[in-house]
């Protein structure tokens, strides 16, 4: 997407959350559980790089980094968000909104045998589209995985967290996208968390998609994106 169609005429920044990727890993828990933290990191993004207004777009877990943004900076420096299957409620009060391929491998996901996690990391990226990865980003999405340290993992999925009260207060325009057949996040978090949160909330749903509509469905993702953004700078 960062080389797509939305390059030509927008800025694109992609970040590497802490404890992930090329970002740094702090050991123990504290730095991941503690939202400020996430907050912080993407308030410096925005500021150092002088990212006027930006559409905010958050995939899967960045929706707690969303949260934790709204809840600790507000919404006075965004133009929008963007809210991709975005986990906007997560702990046991959430179980209801999350399907098997995040149930069902959330232990192997918390392992610290290496082999155990690896094939749950491969178990959760196959149930991500509605029709299967081609094997090569099977294989590569499992690599980037397994640079998540266990301590990084037990405590991102350790928080209990509903940002209904921070998407409520939000006064930018907000997009969900989901797909339809979407079994890690299910459809219900964005229809009954955030869309019954948010003063101008819309939405869009893709037929026949699964967890990765950037992927999936990757031109018609592109153009509600493009649209909302346009409308939101407009």
């Amino acid at each position: 997407m960062l080389q797509g169609g939305l390059s030509r005429n927008h800025r694109l920044v992609a970040l590497d959350l802490r404890g992930h990727g090329d970002s740094d890993k702090p050991e123990g828990e504290a730095p991941y559980v503690d939202g400020a933290n996430f907050a912080g990191d993407l308030a410096a993004v925005i500021r150092q790089l002088g990212l006027e207004r930006p559409v905010v777009v958050a995939w899967s877990y960045g929706g707690v980094v969303v949260g934790d943004y709204l809840r600790h900076h507000g919404d006075e420096a965004l133009g929008g968000l963007f809210l991709v299957a975005a986990s906007l409620k997560t702990g046991k009060p959430a179980r209801a909104l999350f399907g098997p391929g995040m149930m069902s491998n959330a232990r192997g996901l918390l392992s610290e045998d290496a082999g155990t996690y690896a094939a749950a990391a491969r178990a959760f990226v196959e149930a991500c589209p509605a029709r299967s990865f081609p094997p090569a980003l099977v294989d590569a999405s499992v690599q980037l995985m397994q640079r998540v340290p266990v301590n990084v993992r037990r405590a991102l999925l350790s928080r209990a967290e509903d940002y209904s009260a921070e998407l409520a207060r939000c006064r930018c325009p907000v997009v969900t996208l989901h797909g339809e057949l979407d079994q890690v996040v299910l459809p219900a978090m964005s229809s009954e968390v955030v869309l019954a949160s948010v003063r101008q909330g819309q939405s869009a749903w893709l037929a026949g998609v699964g967890h990765a509509p950037f992927i999936e469905a990757t031109a018609d993702f592109e153009a509600v994106l493009e649209t909302f953004v346009v409308a939101a700078w407009g």
